[in-house]
């Protein structure tokens, strides 16, 4: 199982690396441009998973002790460091919510197109959905 996995990884590692190379040095006509910086994009962001996917497999299988595993899984479930992880994302999401306010009103000064700024204060929207509807789902299951 863990060798269709590091092959898996592998894969997805080459083919970001395809990627990258087509849109950096084969799709270089003008008229190509939005498909290459697509490629880029697409292409560095599997590579950059597959191969850190693997290097993490590879650093796992070293480690087969049983007695390992099992502090590590004790580890990420402790309770502790699952209140830390969700008071961290509480203050990332205020903190990002602070920095996309400030942006907003920047590209409301600067003049920038309307449909910037609409897409913009659409993520504030999905914000807003997206705490009524986990508050709803999470207040049922607990």
């Amino acid at each position: 199982m863990k060798n269709k996995k590091n092959i898996l990884y592998l894969l997805s590692t080459v083919v970001g690396a395809f990627l990258f190379y087509m849109g950096q040095f084969i799709l270089v006509a003008e008229k190509m441009k939005s498909l290459s910086g697509l490629c880029i994009g697409l292409g560095a962001a599997v590579f950059c998973l597959g191969i850190g996917n693997l290097i993490s497999a590879l650093i796992l299988s070293k480690i087969n002790n049983e007695d390992t595993l099992r502090r590590k899984r004790i580890e990420v479930n402790d309770e502790r460091n699952t209140i830390i992880r969700e008071k961290v994302g509480a203050k990332i999401n205020l903190y990002v919510n602070y920095a996309l306010s400030i942006i907003l009103l920047a590209f409301g000064f600067l003049q920038v197109p309307l449909i910037a700024i609409l897409m913009l204060a659409s993520v504030f929207l999905l914000e807003l959905v997206l705490a009524i509807v986990l508050t709803d789902h999470y207040s049922k299951q607990i």
